[in-house]
């Protein structure tokens, strides 16, 4: 059995009928990695049989399939595929400009909870190569709000850029509170939270009696096609994802999950450590950052580095989210949170299990057991280290092709003495 070293299957993967080759055996052993299971502990020496796009076995001391791919991994970290529990990737290019921007509607547009994710989403952005290739497998792909307090309809999608790539459609429903909630209801916080129960309230109302509903008169402030949108919220089977940030907001919002039976989870939350228990006995996760300690407005003058420690502490589960450009920085985010006081297994599981949980996908995805889908990633050290890269990427089961557009711009660049540039990258003559 042949077996590839790492710096072979590199080079290989960089080429597209080595990938479709691979892909059809349909059985890669990665053996002898420090493999991280999340779920179950590190295996030293550890090994991973992928089959058919599912993880066949973990363990130490396996045997490799007979016509396996088998990659040795002596001296690297096995990891599950990285989860972005909340990005813009695959509905902005190129933000500022409004043609290449589909996160979010202009002034004016009266539709936001009935907004689809997947109604704009682009495979083929460039940005889903370049944070493929730094080890993110899959994302939550959530609108960003316009002029109503909602966004709409997030889903979860895998960064294998094929057009089939959609996980889960209508994963999760996002709205804006705190500040931004404000800006959108009158600038008060009292006005915001009085929209969304509003809301709240008239979805109930029409998911009752639809019929009866529509044929009531009503004042044109809600579109049926947004009330129709919340009714897997205020059911309970889809995550209403809420932007808040002080604590006196995040009081606001668990009484509010308390009286609608929601299932809520907390984006933004910089003040969310001084609420820490209350947010664990609410069972409330809080996606926020790992690098944000200056308050950029009144509701965040408490934010600190130890936010996402002090909150595991207390029994939330935590996570990060980046933009759609870096959303690879979500490991970055976490290996500060480590460098404040998360344990370091917390902070794995923040941007690989935990976005799973929050999106009832942690029976598929998050973590290296056997019959979950193989997103895996094979690294050349502490993944929570910002100057590791992965080695390899598997999607699916899938290897992937690491090279991006930023890879190539770099390659092209790098000499800038060829006389085939362009005359401003010419070096001096």
């Amino acid at each position: 059995m042949k077996v590839k070293t790492m710096k072979t299957l590199i080079a290989l993967a960089a080429g597209a009928a080595v990938i479709a080759s691979a892909a059809s055996a349909q059985t890669v052993a990665i053996m002898d990695g420090r493999v991280h299971t999340v779920s179950g502990g590190v295996i030293e020496n550890g090994d991973v049989i992928i089959r058919d796009g599912r993880i066949a076995q973990v363990g130490a001391d396996l045997t490799a399939p007979a016509g396996a791919t088998v990659i040795d991994a002596t001296g690297k970290v096995v990891t599950p595929g990285l989860f972005a529990p909340l990005s813009g990737i695959g509905l902005v290019e190129i933000g500022a400009v409004e043609d290449a921007n589909d996160s979010s509607p202009g002034e004016g547009f009266p539709l936001g909870a009935s907004l689809n994710a997947i109604d704009a989403y682009n495979p083929g952005s460039v940005l889903i190569p370049v944070n493929r290739a730094a080890g993110v497998t899959r994302a939550l792909m959530s609108p960003s709000a316009g002029p109503t307090i909602f966004a709409g309809r997030a889903a979860v999608i895998d960064l294998s850029g094929r057009p089939n790539s959609v996980t889960r459609a209508e994963a999760a429903q996002m709205v804006m509170m705190g500040e931004n909630g404000a800006e959108r209801a009158g600038g008060t916080r009292m006005g915001a939270w009085a929209v969304l129960r509003e809301y709240l309230d008239e979805a109930r109302s029409y998911h009752a009696n639809p019929n009866d509903y529509v044929r009531r008169p009503h004042d044109g402030r809600f579109a049926v096609s947004d009330l129709k949108a919340l009714g897997p919220v205020i059911n309970g089977e889809q995550p209403l994802i809420v932007s808040v940030n002080s604590a006196n907001d995040i009081r606001t919002l668990i009484r509010l999950k308390t009286t609608y039976r929601l299932n809520v989870i907390i984006v933004g939350g910089s003040e969310a450590w001084r609420v820490a228990r209350e947010i664990a006995a609410a069972n409330i996760p809080v996606i926020t950052s790992g690098m944000y300690n200056l308050p950029g407005q009144f509701e965040d003058i408490d934010a600190t580095l130890k936010n996402a420690a002090r909150l595991n502490q207390a029994g939330v589960k935590v996570s990060f989210y980046e933009g759609a450009h870096n959303t690879r920085l979500i490991r970055q985010h976490a290996g500060n949170a480590v460098a404040e006081g998360l344990p370091i297994d917390a902070g794995l599981a923040a941007i690989t299990l935990n976005p799973a949980t929050f999106y009832g996908l942690s029976d598929q995805l998050g973590s290296l057991d056997v019959g979950k889908i193989a997103d895996v990633v094979i690294w050349d050290g502490d993944p929570l280290e910002v100057t590791t890269k992965p080695e390899a990427v598997f999607i699916n089961g899938r290897p992937q092709d690491l090279n991006n557009r930023q890879h190539m711009l770099m390659e092209r660049y790098r000499d800038l003495s060829r006389g085939d540039l362009p005359f401003a990258y010419r070096g001096a003559e």
